[in-house]
């Protein structure tokens, strides 16, 4: 080593320096190159993730706009749904009685059918205002479905004879659900 030192002068110096200066950059770059090639996997992975948020906030965009016109209460909460529709500024039917049954039609369905009905029997309605109540009730919801309707005169009339459009009505709404009939496993007596 000695005498490789011995024998240097300035040209042998300044080559052996840009040599090994030549080297480190060549690592520097590399190690660079292979950080570059990772950030840009990562980005397409970031567009990738990006599409995804956006195709999420479109989803969950419909469902706001579903939510909004569908009003889950239907299924949910369906008194207070029904209630929520008589109350309505354009509709105004009042304080309503609701009761509530289940059926079973066939095996795996399970209907709920919601009797409607004015809770003073005085209360006297249109049957626009009818009609317009039963309506909303479908049209706010793909879930129900108006089954009966049932309007008696409010008024005593005798055959022949035209009353006022008074009505007292009595309605009803139902929802249909499947229902799982998967039995649950039995239970085990190891011990």
């Amino acid at each position: 080593m000695r005498n490789f030192l011995g024998r240097m002068s300035f040209p042998r110096a300044v080559i052996l320096f840009c040599s090994l200066g030549s080297l480190v950059l060549g690592v520097l770059v590399y190690l660079r190159t292979q950080r570059l090639e990772g950030i840009k996997s990562e980005l397409r992975q970031v567009e990738n993730v990006m599409r995804e948020i956006q195709t999420d906030a479109y989803t969950l965009n419909d469902l706001q706009r579903i939510e909004g016109a569908e009003k889950f209460k239907a299924q949910s909460a369906p008194q207070s749904y029904i209630r929520g529709i008589g109350t309505d500024d354009k509709i105004r039917m009042g304080q309503l009685d609701v009761g509530e049954n289940t059926n079973t039609p066939f095996r795996g369905v399970e209907d709920k059918v919601y009797t409607i009905k004015p809770m003073s029997k005085t209360q006297k309605y249109t049957r626009g205002q009818v009609g317009n109540f039963l309506w909303k009730l479908e049209n706010d919801s793909r879930r129900v479905k108006v089954t009966r309707v049932k309007l008696t005169p409010a008024e005593k009339l005798s055959p022949g004879q035209l009353g006022k459009d008074e009505w007292i009505f009595e309605a009803e709404l139902t929802t249909r659900s499947k229902v799982d009939t998967t039995p649950a496993p039995a239970a085990t007596g190891q011990g």
